[in-house]
């Protein structure tokens, strides 16, 4: 390859691979892009239901940490991330989003094209008692729908005025920085409406989350569930998709993969510290990613959280370590001793009664690597 081309790829992935160490950023909102959407998709959801503003749409991305804040939210959750739909000042309906990167909006068929497993939820009461907040700054006063993409549009422009950083503590009243999930939930509640997120694990007293805060020297409040607005009793699921080739195995492997390590690390174990080889490789990165966005003009430069010391990314490195050893051994051996398990039906997903075998194989193959990356 070119060298001009590897030093392009450097500058577009170090920081991105540097932060996905990070368990508590924003990789439960990352996505994979799947090209070329049908065009209806702009204005229906991929099963055909006809699209509305403020309707809600939940996602699944790809993935360890897709995974992680699916079913470490909620028991059986399935939906890692949440955006809503709002008409912008053309009369075009996009949606209305905060992933990684910071607040965007892209039209519907962009952001159904990321997902493998998506969900429309809209709300169930009467929305021509929405009203828009103040500072929507509108001519006369916006209500019902139009009233969820005036508080839509007015934090977008307040995000351009003043950019809104990220929310590493999850904190879903506090808006000065901000997660997927608060930003629907903050349009909807500016127009006196209810919380379609209204579920949350706590951190005070969970042994999870709270020997996770310590090991990443973190102060996260709490994991809210995007699948709650499923089980909200204001709001309504109107249909969901999976894309027909998915493959429920790979989404079986992450979960189980997530799951033993949050158990492991509420039972008290924790990360080992890197031999000399991997502290060299963690500095190498950090002198890589300083190099390379020293020189990225074009685009203004995001520092790192200051919760990171060398503890946490010691940590951080030895878990993703442990997770991508475990899943790329069970991948192989679920390839060779299992049957594919299709996604036909969003709804009845009989494949997840054949996914026993799947589950049983990644923790065989987890174990195999416990005490290289782990000790209580």
């Amino acid at each position: 390859m070119p060298k001009d081309k590897l030093f392009d790829r450097a500058k577009r992935h170090f920081p991105a691979c540097l932060v996905f160490i990070l368990l508590f950023s924003f990789a439960g909102c990352s996505s994979q892009r799947i090209p070329s959407p049908p065009p209806s998709w702009n204005d229906h959801f991929p099963t055909g239901a006809r699209l509305k503003e403020g309707d809600i749409v939940l996602a699944r991305s790809y993935g360890l940490i897709g995974a992680l804040f699916a079913t470490q939210s909620q028991p059986g959750g399935k939906y890692s991330h949440g955006a809503m739909l709002y008409q912008d000042g053309d009369g075009r309906l996009m949606v209305f989003n905060y992933r990684p990167a910071g607040m965007e909006t892209c039209s519907p068929g962009e952001f159904f094209s990321r997902y493998n497993r998506l969900a429309l939820v809209r709300f169930r009461g009467d929305l021509s008692r929405a009203r828009a907040p103040k500072y929507a700054g509108q001519n006369g006063e916006p209500s019902g729908p139009a009233a969820l993409s005036a508080a839509a549009r007015s934090w977008l422009a307040q995000n351009t005025a003043r950019r809104i950083p990220p929310d590493y503590r999850l904190d879903h009243d506090n808006h000065d920085a901000m997660f997927c999930l608060e930003l629907p939930s903050a349009a909807y509640r500016d127009c006196g409406l209810p919380d379609p997120f209204f579920r949350a694990r706590r951190a005070d007293g969970d042994p999870i989350l709270s020997a996770a805060n310590r090991l990443f020297n973190a102060s996260v409040l709490e994991i809210r569930s995007p699948s709650s607005a499923l089980d909200n009793p204001d709001f309504h699921l109107v249909d969901e998709w999976i894309r027909p080739e998915y493959d429920l195995r790979d989404e079986a492997v992450n979960e189980e993969v997530m799951r033993i390590m949050a158990d492991e690390i509420g039972e008290g174990f924790r990360p080992r510290r890197p031999n000399p080889l991997g502290r060299l490789k963690l500095k190498q990165i950090f002198a890589l990613y300083h190099l390379v966005t020293r020189f990225m003009f074009w685009r203004p430069k995001q520092d790192l959280p200051d919760f990171i010391n060398s503890g946490v990314v010691e940590n951080a490195y030895m878990l993703y370590n442990y997770a991508a050893k475990g899943k790329k051994l069970a991948k192989a051996r679920v390839r060779r001793e299992t049957e594919a398990v299709p996604a036909r039906n969003a709804r009845a997903e009989e494949g997840y009664q054949n996914l026993a075998g799947t589950r049983r194989i990644v923790r065989e193959s987890m174990v195999r690597f416990r005490d290289r990356y782990l000790v209580k």
